[in-house]
Parts: C-alpha cells; sequence; structure tokens
C-alpha cells in the first residue's frame, strides 16, 4: 500500500483528523502492525505534524508510547542532514594537512585549492630548511 494511503487510514482512525498530533498517534498505532513498511507513511506524518507548526517537544511527547525502534527511525532522519551539514562544513573550513579548525589561536592561510595552519606552514617551513641544508 502507499504511504499516503496509508496515512489516509490514520486518519479514519484518528479520534480529530484535523490534529496532526491525533494523525502521528493513528499512524504509529499502525506502524506497530505493519512494522518497517509503515517508515514512509510515518515520515509522512511526521512531515504533516512539524509543517502544522507542532514544537518536537509536543511531537517527542507523543512519541512516548511508540516503541524504542519506532522513535529512533522517526527521530534520527531530521538530525542527520543537519549534522551532515555541519560536519561538511567543519571539513570546508579546516586545515587541508592536519585537519584542525580556524580559531582564535589557529590562522589560515587560505588558497585556491585549500587552506593550511600556521602549524602546517611552519613545519613545511622546517621542512624545506632541513632540505636546503642538506644541499
Amino acid at each position: 500500500m502507499e504511504p499516503a494511503d496509508l496515512l489516509k487510514q490514520a486518519r479514519s482512525r484518528s479520534a480529530d483528523p484535523a490534529n496532526p498530533l491525533e494523525n502521528l498517534a493513528a499512524a504509529i498505532a499502525i506502524g506497530r502492525e505493519l512494522g518497517a513498511e509503515a517508515d514512509p507513511m510515518l515520515d509522512l506524518a511526521l512531515r504533516e505534524a512539524r509543517e502544522a507548526g507542532i514544537s518536537w517537544a509536543a511531537i517527542l511527547e507523543r512519541l512516548a508510547p511508540a516503541p524504542r525502534s519506532v522513535r529512533r527511525r522517526l527521530l534520527a532522519r531530521p538530525f542527520t542532514r543537519r549534522r551532515l551539514a555541519n560536519r561538511r562544513r567543519k571539513l570546508e573550513t579546516a586545515c587541508s594537512f592536519c585537519r584542525r579548525q580556524p580559531g582564535p589561536r589557529v590562522f589560515m592561510v587560505y588558497g585556491e585549492g585549500g587552506r593550511i595552519c600556521h602549524h602546517c606552514v611552519a613545519l613545511a617551513s622546517d621542512i624545506v630548511a632541513d632540505l636546503a641544508k642538506r644541499r
């Protein structure tokens, strides 16, 4: 069955079909019966609740009686994109050699293809000076 059809079925079981939290509770009940096959329907119900302006606190309160596996599946998805974006942003600003983050005591030199911190610049300078001495 399609996720939208399952969500319609959840709405029909809901005590108040106009309330997205009630629809989410009914979707969780159907999800218990169907197992992992209901994940797309649960995603739709969660998205509907968030678009209606319902807070995460209210959603978590409603999810409390749900099995732990359902809560984990539902709540991991919205934050995963944010974590990946933060990780990507950190990698984009870090030193290309040692992955140090820029900060008040870590100075960066930015170039076209990457960036290098002052620690790596000093190390590279020492390496070049040693090579020059050997010649």
